[in-house]
């Protein structure tokens, strides 16, 4: 009887714990750092680092394809063609597969006075660093 009491008190104990309101870090992308990367598993850092070059090639031929003022809607086909003439002519400003950067910014929040830094600057000091290397 007294097993079934104690079983009966922890799982009470757990699910109050679960409920519990926790404090939120904040959920958008720019405040994310190096202990959420490296909380990450290695297919979920690939994934992230796959949309993060995606999003950088996607703002680089924008801006390329639609100067201040005009709107992306009215040039899909212009937007196209840069993206496939920025990947043919290897110009994309972060030019590295997604394995490469994720295994980079690994190596990069390894360094425990690095982890604070937000994930966007990791890339680009990843980034400077291949660039260099070139």
């Amino acid at each position: 009887m007294k097993r079934w009491w104690w079983t009966a008190l922890g799982a009470a104990g757990f699910l109050a714990g679960r409920a519990w309101p926790a404090q939120e870090p904040d959920g958008h992308w720019i405040a994310r750092n190096g202990a959420d990367w490296r909380r990450l598993g290695h297919e979920a850092q690939t994934a992230y680092a796959e949309g993060f070059l995606a999003g950088a090639a996607f703002g680089q031929a924008a801006g390329e394809t639609c100067p201040k003022g005009c709107t992306l809607a009215a040039d899909s086909a212009g937007l196209a063609d840069a993206m496939a003439r920025l990947r043919k002519s290897g110009g994309f400003r972060l030019p590295y597969g997604s394995n490469v950067y994720a295994s980079r910014i690994s190596d990069f929040y390894w360094w425990e006075n690095q982890r604070p830094l937000p994930t966007w600057y990791a890339f680009w000091e990843v980034n400077a660093r291949l660039s260099e290397s070139k």
